[in-house]
This record gives C-alpha cells, sequence and structure tokens, in this order.
C-alpha cells in the first residue's frame, strides 16, 4: 500500500469512529427541538422580541461523534433595550433546568439534559460597519458563510481535520490550548479546496500566513503584528479569527501534519493510551531533569478566568526562574479532582554557588563605586575584572534549592498571584522528584501528564 492509500485507508477508518449516527443526530434534533419550543414560550411570557437560531457545529453537520452539544443563539433586533443578563433571567425562570451562567466572553446559560450539553447564548443582530454589541453577534453570519462555501461533502473534512487537531492537542481556542476553534477549522478547510489532506500538506505554509476571503483586500499587519496567524473573518474585515492561535501550537499543529504525512497512523487521531509501569516509573526516576509541584486548590470559576489565571502565574514563576539562574524547562499545570497542580521543570537543582555580576564599563565614573563596593567583599571570588570592556565580579552565593527558591518567590512577593488563585505559603504543599513521582503513580491521568511532561514529546512519539 503506497502512501496516498494509506492517506485514505485511515481517514476512511477515522470517518467510521467519528462520524455520528443516525440515532445520535435524531436525539439532538428531538432535544433542540423540545427546547427551542419552550424557548419560544418564555420569550412570549416576557414580551421579548427576538429569534432563537441553532448554531455550531451541529447546526452545520461538522460536528463529531460523542461530542454531544447544542448552542442556541436568542438574536435580539440591534436597537433592543434587553440586556443578555435580563434575557437569560427570563429564560431560567421559563425552563426548569439546572442552569449555570458562564461567562467567557460574552454571558451564556449552560446545562446538561439527557447526556447533551445545551447553551443559550444571547445576541444583536450584526451588520458590516455597525458597532458589534456582544462578543458573539457575528456568529449567524459565521453559519451563513459556512453554509454557502464549505463544498458539499466537505463536513466530513471538516471532522477528519478536528479530529486530527484533538488528537495534536491544537484544537480549540479557550486559552487552555490557544489552538484552532471550530470555525477557524471550516475556513481553513475552504481555503483548501474542501480537503482535510490539502491543509495537512499545505501546513507549512500556515507559519506567519495572511488568509483571505475577499478579492483584492489589504490586510491591515500593524493590527495584528502580535498575531502567529492571520485568517480574516469573511463576516467582519477588521476581526482575525486565527488570533487566539499562539506560536507554539501553530508550531505543534504544523510538525504533526508534517509527521503524519511523512508516516501515517491513526495515533494522531486517537492518541496511544500509555499504561504506566514501574519500568516507565523508573524512567521518570532516573530523569536528569529536576522537577517540583505546587498543589494548591481548585477555585470555583469559568474555565477561561481559571485557565488565564494559571497560565499568569506559570509565565511569572517562569520569569522569576530565569532570573534566578535555575534555567527552567517548563512550567505547566493539571486540573484534577479538585486539585491544580502546577509543576515545574528545570535544569539544575538549585541556583548556582557563584554567579557573575557587571559593573561599569571602564570609561564610566562609577567604576569607582563598584571597585570600592568588591575590592575587599568575601564573597568575592575572582575580580574586579575587566572582561571586555567593563569590570565584573564572579560572587560566591548561597544555593537556594527549587522548593526553596518558590516558597521565598511566594513569600516575598517576587511573582505576581492571581488574585482568584490561593497561593500562600500555608494553602499549598510542594512536592518534589521522586515523592512527586510516587504520588502521581496512583493516579494513572496524572501519572500520564507527567510522564509525558518529562519526556517532552508530542503524544504521536512516544512509544509503549
Amino acid at each position: 500500500m503506497n502512501l496516498e492509500e494509506r492517506y485514505q485507508q485511515i481517514q476512511l477508518d477515522v470517518l467510521k469512529k467519528i462520524r455520528p449516527a443516525k440515532k445520535e443526530r435524531e436525539l439532538l434534533e428531538s432535544k433542540y427541538a423540545e427546547i427551542s419550543s419552550k424557548l419560544e414560550k418564555a420569550l412570549q411570557d416576557a414580551k421579548i422580541q427576538a429569534r432563537i437560531e441553532l448554531l455550531g457545529s451541529f447546526s452545520r453537520d461538522t460536528w463529531i461523534s460523542g461530542n454531544r452539544d447544542i448552542d442556541i443563539f436568542i438574536i435580539l433586533p440591534y436597537e433592543s433595550k434587553f440586556s443578555p443578563k435580563d434575557l437569560l433571567n427570563e429564560i431560567k425562570k421559563g425552563i426548569k433546568l439546572d442552569w449555570i451562567r458562564k461567562h467567557a466572553k460574552h454571558p451564556y446559560l449552560y446545562a446538561i439534559t439527557d447526556d447533551i450539553e445545551i447553551e443559550i447564548l444571547p445576541c444583536y443582530e450584526f451588520e458590516l460597519g455597525r458597532k458589534i454589541r456582544s462578543a458573539v453577534d457575528r456568529s449567524p453570519n459565521h453559519k451563513q458563510f459556512i453554509k454557502q462555501n464549505l463544498p458539499v461533502g466537505s463536513n466530513e473534512e471538516v471532522r477528519l481535520l478536528k479530529q486530527f487537531m484533538k488528537g495534536t492537542e491544537t484544537y480549540g481556542a479557550e486559552i487552555k490550548v490557544h489552538g484552532f476553534s471550530g470555525y477557524l477549522v471550516e475556513l481553513l478547510i475552504i481555503n483548501s479546496d474542501g480537503k482535510f489532506l490539502n491543509v495537512l500538506k499545505n501546513a507549512s505554509q500556515l507559519l506567519n500566513a495572511r488568509i483571505t476571503f475577499q478579492e483584492n483586500l489589504v490586510i491591515d499587519v500593524e493590527k495584528f503584528k502580535d498575531d502567529s496567524l492571520i485568517v480574516i473573518d469573511p463576516t467582519d474585515e477588521a476581526r482575525n479569527v486565527a488570533s487566539a492561535v499562539k506560536e507554539q501550537t501553530l508550531a505543534n499543529f504544523v510538525a504533526a501534519a508534517q509527521s503524519f504525512l511523512k508516516n501515517p497512523s491513526m495515533h494522531f487521531f486517537f492518541p496511544k493510551q500509555i499504561k504506566i509501569t514501574d519500568r516507565k516509573i523508573q524512567i521518570m526516576k532516573d530523569s536528569s531533569v529536576n522537577i517540583c509541584a505546587i498543589f494548591h486548590k481548585e477555585p470555583k470559576l469559568a474555565d477561561d478566568i481559571l485557565w488565564g489565571q494559571l497560565r499568569r502565574f506559570e509565565k511569572g514563576l517562569y520569569k522569576f526562574l530565569d532570573k534566578n539562574l535555575i534555567n527552567p524547562i517548563k512550567v505547566d499545570s493539571i486540573v484534577s479532582n479538585n486539585e491544580i497542580i502546577t509543576l515545574i521543570l528545570t535544569e539544575k537543582q538549585h541556583t548556582p554557588f557563584l554567579q557573575w555580576n557587571n559593573g561599569p564599563p571602564v570609561n564610566k565614573d562609577t567604576q569607582w563605586e563598584f571597585l570600592n563596593k568588591y575590592s575587599r567583599r568575601e564573597e568575592v571570588v575572582f575580580g574586579p575584572a575587566i572582561i571586555g570592556n567593563r569590570w565584573k565580579v564572579l560572587l560566591s552565593k548561597k544555593p537556594y534549592y527549587l522548593e526553596d527558591l518558590i516558597k521565598n518567590a511566594i513569600k516575598e512577593n517576587a511573582i505576581t498571584l492571581p488574585s482568584h488563585l490561593d497561593l500562600k505559603l500555608k494553602s499549598i504543599e510542594i512536592v518534589c522528584k521522586e515523592d512527586l513521582i510516587n504520588r502521581f503513580s496512583e493516579n494513572k491521568n496524572r501519572s500520564f501528564f507527567l510522564y509525558k511532561l518529562l519526556l517532552g514529546k508530542p503524544s504521536y512519539l512516544i512509544e509503549e
């Protein structure tokens, strides 16, 4: 079987797993009819003028089997005086479900009924040239564009690309992933003549790419200068659909696409379930990489707020460790059993015994102050010496081990601690290396996360 035949066979095998069956479709259609009917009545009772529209991947038939979610939009007239908050309050009164009020860039209601996730999202009518009133006002226009431009049968190609991105951990525009949204996946398929394989074959061109769907459109590059990928929204030229995609996630996708084309496998779509054996536990213990973890409580927050806070903490911690010359490799977190575990990988176990301190250039008057300060100090083991065109001294320092360094950073506010995370010293526990590995080995998900983190490889490169 040649490569092209292998590509085709794998696509067929994947589609068998992810294509929704007739019974599953009918289940969601029935639930939508039930909820939308109740919504109509709730709006009438509250005397709210609005229309109801089914949006999201289910409405476009690009959803994956098992992902049973229904996105119902309530579209208010542009001039409506009703706020999303007022609208959601009326819906909660009119439809008795265990609603959870959530907020990403917009407020919405969320509930699970009969194993189906329901989201009710209020928005306002959108017209190009008018200022949007909510973050999701463009969504009905997105559906219309996809329906008109996605080639017949290419909804299956969208499913393949979504599953490939899920398998390679690049799917999802939320802060935790910073990856590709469902709408962006659909646009990439449209831009690639409706073919999943074309997206993969042209993936390397996505690095710093600029994609538009309008002829002769001039992109305001300065406006999107911080974005790794630019895909202009065909319904609003002022918006980059790919703004959430970070450089690292984009690079991960490009590498995965090229690896699949070279050595196609189902594992790109469905990662191998690696069993953490005693041998793998020993591999982790023998690793030269130093590792510690901060255990802290999971606050009750919306996912995007929680992960926004976590990513800021991770970034601040990484910068602090780098400044203290302990050579951080990676800082990442896992949320498990109402607990957050922030893992820190470093090259070194402690700060250096010796550290250079740079002084002024030899042509500056401040050199005299530097020489007076360091000429007779006991901690100076070398210098003051002229290296290049400036004075330097090599100082003997008390080393701080990673655990103590983290504690000092928190105690002395050397890191900005996110407001919603309880990271006070009395509220956290820091566990390192062998003790951490032993504790993680008791939990399947945690042990695999740690094993994968220590290896530093994408899932498709991990051998059983």
